[in-house]
């Protein structure tokens, strides 16, 4: 009898194995933003999700067939950077996500415009939250650089919580402590934010849904 709770661990363990041993079905990957046939320049952050059953273990982020980034996560943000690229240019971004079995699977083509531009694209696209999900846009801002932009909620609902944090407010946030945001907004349907930073440094954009029902938020947001 003292050796059964070591067999289920075995069987447990074994289960798993054998879970991504006979798994061959591909993760899903979704590029939420930059938008298709949208106009970028300088840094681009390039946001991205995958789903599968049994979890993710890397998502790559490709441009024009060449891997710029490789992140451990299921949601990811990398920083593309396009200021070598010739202006009026297009290029195409991909993502593909590996499972834990191994398997691969490819996101749709995105198609970019490059323009030489003073602004900098953050985000462009649409986030989908299942109710108590959160989203968080990762960027880098130099003092004295705006971000601006707006969000709305592209279904019947509203946006439950849209902040601005710094790298300190982001890891309290993160411990559910309490935390100051650069800016907040709480029950809106839409918003605009403008917003100059005095300090250089990585900043966050963070959704979070908690109407008790899945929404779909659409944003637009550049630094000048």
């Amino acid at each position: 009898m003292k050796f059964r709770p070591l067999f289920f661990l075995l069987l447990l363990s074994t289960g798993c194995e054998l879970l991504t041993l006979f798994d061959r079905t591909p993760p899903t990957c979704i590029i939420h933003s930059p938008a298709d046939s949208t106009v970028a320049t300088g840094i681009v952050q390039v946001v991205a999700e995958a789903f599968d059953s049994l979890g993710i273990a890397t998502i790559e982020f490709y441009a024009d067939e060449v891997m710029f980034a490789r992140e451990s996560s299921n949601q990811a943000t990398a920083e593309w950077d396009t200021r070598q690229l010739a202006e009026n240019s297009w290029h195409k971004l991909f993502c593909i996500a590996t499972d834990l079995a191994g398997n691969r699977g490819a996101s749709d083509t995105v198609n970019v415009q490059i323009q030489k531009t003073t602004q900098q694209n953050v985000f462009h696209g649409e986030i989908t939250l299942s109710s108590n999900r959160s989203w968080e846009i990762k960027f880098r801002a130099e003092a004295g650089d705006i971000v601006i932009g707006a969000a709305r909620s592209a279904t019947s609902g509203t946006i439950s919580r849209f902040s601005l944090l710094d790298e300190d407010n982001l890891q309290k946030y993160r411990r559910n402590q309490s935390y100051t945001a650069l800016y907040e907004q709480s029950n809106v349907r839409e918003l605009s934010l403008s917003y100059q930073f005095t300090t250089d440094g990585f900043y966050y954009l963070i959704f979070f849904n908690n109407t008790g029902s899945t929404q779909t938020y659409w944003g637009r947001f550049v630094l000048e």
